[in-house]
């Protein structure tokens, strides 16, 4: 067990147990899951079957590599392919927030491409067919993600990967919003109206000569 950040011991003794006897995995693979979260208090403890091992890797690995960006939780321990202890994130995915609180979280769209791109810049990229599906926001607005077993290395492409998305955000400045279809069905998704995509539109394109992350 890799302790990243500090723990109280009786978690330390507690993930110890859980490396040692296998338990929570046996039952994670019992239940037909590639993985399981529990909740422990403030921390969010995941547990991958014996079929999940392999994105347990790549989620401890994109997890930690991923550290200085707001919108990852804080890690505090792995095993890798086995388990991982981070924050636990109280937060919503896009529909929810909607749903609850009557209006889109207020920096939508620049959420959504800031975390693309600060992948990217950490040597990642998520599979097209679930993207943007894992964030979450935070009563306060604030953009979240606890899930990251379908971020995929982009290895020596990171620097063509960034210019390409580079020109994307060129081609929203100038809203031209062809070959954006996978944004479009994510709000489609999420039961967005027409209204809430033009006031995410109208917010990114308000902050265009403060916006950070093409910089």
């Amino acid at each position: 067990m890799n302790i990243v950040n500090p723990i109280p011991s009786n978690m330390k003794e507690l993930l110890a147990h859980y490396d040692a006897n296998g338990h929570l995995t046996m039952q994670a693979s019992l239940i037909g899951q590639r993985s399981v979260v529990y909740r422990i208090k403030d921390y969010s403890l995941k547990v991958y079957s014996t079929r999940g091992k392999i994105d347990g890797e790549v989620e401890c690995t994109a997890i930690s590599e991923m550290q200085n960006y707001a919108f990852v939780p804080k890690l505090y321990a792995y095993s890798s392919g086995k388990c991982v202890l981070t924050q636990w994130v109280e937060a919503l995915n896009l529909r929810q927030y909607r749903d609850t609180y009557g209006h889109i979280p207020p920096q939508l769209l620049n959420d959504i491409l800031t975390t693309e791109i600060q992948q990217i810049r950490a040597g990642y990229q998520d599979w097209d067919v679930i993207q943007y599906e894992n964030l979450l926001w935070t009563k306060c607005g604030e953009v979240k993600r606890n899930d990251f077993w379908l971020c995929e290395p982009i290895g020596s492409k990171r620097e063509a990967v960034e210019e390409k998305f580079n020109r994307k955000i060129e081609q929203i400045y100038n809203q031209d919003w062809s070959g954006f279809e996978h944004i479009h069905n994510y709000f489609n998704r999420h039961g967005l109206t027409s209204k809430d995509m033009r006031e995410a539109l109208d917010q990114f394109l308000s902050h265009r000569n403060g916006l950070s992350l093409i910089g």
